[in-house]
């Protein structure tokens, strides 16, 4: 049986249709991420059953649908380590 995913409980810090560029490499948990990679930030969903938020990213030419998930648990603020927000439009 699949998790349902629902509205996220907190706050997102990623704007829908924003860049955003990987700061460094970093594993996740359903995905990797390598310095330099722009992405763009679609939505996010929480899984009750798991306690997890993800953050569902698209990559220009690149198939599936990149995922940065984040527990309860953990500071939310990490994101700021992992994405940085790119200001104005990446060519």
């Amino acid at each position: 049986m699949k998790p349902s995913e629902t509205q996220a409980w907190r706050l997102s810090p990623f704007v829908v249709g924003r860049q955003y560029r990987v700061r460094h490499d970093f594993a996740a948990l359903r995905d990797s991420f390598r310095a330099g990679e722009i992405l763009t930030f679609h939505h996010d969903a929480y899984s009750r059953y798991d306690n997890y938020t993800g953050y569902f990213f698209s990559q220009p030419d690149t198939q599936p649908v990149r995922v940065w998930d984040i527990h309860d648990d953990e500071n939310l603020d990490s994101w700021q380590a992992l994405f940085e927000a790119i200001e104005g439009d990446v060519l």
